[in-house]
């Protein structure tokens, strides 16, 4: 069974920019609930009963040149456009939640929070998953046999910051050819900017 840390492409594709003030209101400010600070696998649609406005504009000089993306990963969830929505959602809909947005220009989109964790089934291998001693994640590695049943999914043991996907994902990802992210399987690390672009294992 193959494994794969979904990363997102950070030095092509600009970021999602959430309207903080909508889910302030609507969230009443709840810790759990503000899903643009929060990344917790938890579900979202009893709060979020509207479209969730989100953005693409950028005033950053960092920004500029940087391509719209079909798929981010932000704090562990993805956004997905219309058509990744498409292409994904009857592949990966039992293990997470979707809730709906709107974008700058009006269009559907959607933000998806994986909601499998690894050690909910001790799923975690924990003598190849490591720190070091400022508490960073050095390794993660899983019991294959425990997570075999899930197409994306997380773990407590880094912050839930990135998912993790079985091939299958993978190769609906690529067949598509949705842009904005890279796979690695180097599980764990979602820093696009720790990654040569020749080592890359692209979309």
């Amino acid at each position: 069974m193959n494994l794969y840390t979904i990363v997102f492409d950070r030095r092509h594709y600009v970021s999602m920019i959430w309207d903080s003030a909508q889910i302030i209101k609507l969230s009443n400010n709840e810790l759990d609930h503000r899903i643009d600070m929060n990344g917790a696998p938890i579900r979202h649609a009893s709060i979020f009963k509207e479209p969730l406005r989100v953005t693409f504009t950028s005033n950053s000089k960092e920004d500029k040149g940087l391509l719209r993306p079909e798929i981010t990963v932000q704090q562990g969830r993805f956004y997905f456009s219309q058509r990744a929505y498409n292409v994904l959602k009857p592949l990966i809909e039992n293990d997470g939640e979707f809730l709906p947005l709107i974008d700058e220009h009006g269009d559907m989109a959607y933000v998806f929070t994986p909601l499998r964790v690894a050690e909910d089934v001790a799923g975690l291998n924990t003598k190849l998953s490591r720190k070091n001693q400022w508490g960073d994640l050095e390794s993660l590695a899983f019991h294959e046999n425990k997570v075999k049943g899930w197409t994306v999914f997380r773990a407590d043991f880094n912050a839930h910051m990135t998912p993790q996907c079985n091939q299958a994902v993978k190769d609906a990802i690529e067949e598509a050819d949705l842009k904005g992210v890279f796979f690695t399987t180097d599980l764990g690390n979602g820093y696009s900017n720790q990654f040569d672009e020749g080592v890359q294992i692209k979309n």
